[in-house]
C-alpha cells in the first residue's frame, strides 16, 4: 500500500542493500509498467476461472470520488461455491467521469458482468445504495 516511488527513495534503496547486498532493485518504470500488470493479469485470469463454476451470484455497487472528487464505480461479486463457503471479490473499480444518469450506470453495469464473463439472468440480486440514479440502473 505504498507508492511505486518508494523504490527509488534513498533510505529504502539502502535499506535493500542492507537486507541482500546483491540484489538490483528495479525502479518505478518496472513496477508500473510490468510486474503489477503482470500480477494483475494473473489474479483476473484466477479469478476468471473460479468465476467459470458460479451457477448463480450476487453483486453489490457503489458510485464513490476520491479524496481528490475523482468518480468511480466499484462492482463486487458474492457467491457460494460447491463446499457451501461464501466468497466476495471486488470485480473491478473504474474511473467513472460520465454523468451518473440511470442508463450510464446501467450500461456500466452490463459492461462489467459482460467483461468477466458473468451472465446477467444468473444475477439473483443487487444491493445498492438507495439514490435514484442508481435505482433507476437497477431496474434497466
Amino acid at each position: 500500500m505504498m507508492p511505486l516511488s518508494t523504490v527509488e527513495r534513498d533510505g529504502f534503496r539502502k535499506l535493500i542493500k542492507v537486507l541482500y547486498p546483491r540484489y538490483e532493485l528495479p525502479g518505478r518504470k518496472y513496477f508500473s509498467q510490468t510486474a503489477l500488470p503482470q500480477l494483475y493479469d494473473e489474479c483476473r485470469h484466477k479469478l476468471e476461472i473460479h468465476l467459470k463454476d458460479v451457477k448463480y451470484f450476487a453483486t453489490t455497487t457503489d458510485l464513490w470520488s476520491s479524496r481528490t472528487s475523482e468518480p468511480y464505480m466499484s462492482l463486487t461479486i458474492h457467491f457460494i461455491d460447491e463446499e457451501w463457503a461464501l466468497h466476495s471479490k471486488c470485480l473491478q473499480t473504474v474511473y467513472f467521469p460520465e454523468d451518473h444518469t440511470g442508463e450510464i450506470i446501467s450500461q456500466g453495469l452490463e459492461d462489467a458482468l459482460k467483461s468477466w464473463g458473468l451472465r446477467e439472468d444468473r444475477q439473483v440480486c443487487i444491493t445498492t445504495d438507495n439514490g435514484a440514479n442508481i435505482v433507476k440502473a437497477v431496474s434497466l
